[in-house]
């Protein structure tokens, strides 16, 4: 009787914890954009960002149910309507665009004003950028299905003596992060 009891207690507990778990977001990432001039794989920057907020998962907070976990799915567009995002369900779609990939210390206009003299540093001096440093910049857009309004957005730049693809991998590390707190934390306007 004592056995029977306890079974029943646990699997009454097992319920009234499984009911307190968050359901999963479902949230649809758009292939990276690139409106910069350098050359990246938008696809594999697509992937790391997935792998990015896969990792988001691995918290505290989302293994005991106190989070919400998310769901991710690749979307092989970069912008507008994709009719993946209804046949998976997704309630979000995270577009991003690589704004920016500049080798530091290169100047930016390729005309220099008519007043300008040119000032080169020579070797050794520390405000001299080594071969490798790289400046990039990504914009990302969260938005819910069927509402072109952001829901979120942001702007993440980072610079490094890294190449450019290593650069904006880190940029999507830092987007995930983004994202994945925009969407757990309590937000008016979140269908619960």
């Amino acid at each position: 009787m004592r056995r029977l009891w306890f079974l029943l207690l646990s699997v009454l507990v097992s319920l009234v914890q499984a009911e307190d778990r968050l359901a999963p977001i479902r949230v649809c990432v758009s292939t990276l954009e690139n409106s910069s001039r350098k050359i990246v794989s938008t696809t594999w920057q697509r992937n790391e960002l997935l792998r990015a907020l896969e990792r988001t998962n691995k918290s505290k907070e989302v293994k005991t149910g106190k989070a919400a976990r998310i769901d991710v799915i690749g979307l092989e567009s970069t912008r507008g309507p994709d009719s993946d995002v209804r046949d998976k369900n997704c309630r979000f779609v995270l577009y991003t665009n690589l704004t920016e990939v500049l080798r530091a210390g290169v100047p930016q206009i390729s005309l220099p004003p008519p007043s300008a003299v040119q000032v080169d540093t020579g070797m050794g001096d520390p405000r001299a950028y080594p071969p490798d440093y790289h400046n990039a910049t990504v914009e990302y857009r969260l938005v819910r299905d069927g509402n072109p309004e952001p829901w979120a957005s942001g702007l993440v730049s980072a610079q490094g003596q890294l190449p450019e693809e290593t650069l904006v991998s880190q940029l999507m590390d830092q987007i995930a992060g983004r994202v994945a707190n925009e969407l757990r934390k309590p937000h008016p306007t979140a269908p619960q």
